[in-house]
């Protein structure tokens, strides 16, 4: 992803973002490991309700959002 992320690197991220509620179930969810943009990511989409998960190997790096969290 980092490849085809764009200046902030999350482009790719933006695009994920803007198809999930279309290929979501009702009850679906995405999880989403975005590394050290979670700044850039959470101005970008203020309105998104991010859960924001740590790992073995990273804190806050992950998140995990369900699909009625697009409609808020």
């Amino acid at each position: 992803m980092a490849l085809a992320g764009g200046r902030d690197g999350l482009d790719l991220v933006r695009r994920i973002l803007a198809g999930a509620p279309r290929h979501l179930t009702r009850r679906g969810a995405l999880m989403c490991e975005i590394g050290s943009g979670r700044r850039i990511l959470e101005e970008a989409f203020p309105r998104l309700p991010f859960l924001w998960l740590d790992t073995q190997e990273s804190k806050g790096e992950v998140f995990w959002l369900r699909k009625e969290d697009f409609r808020s």
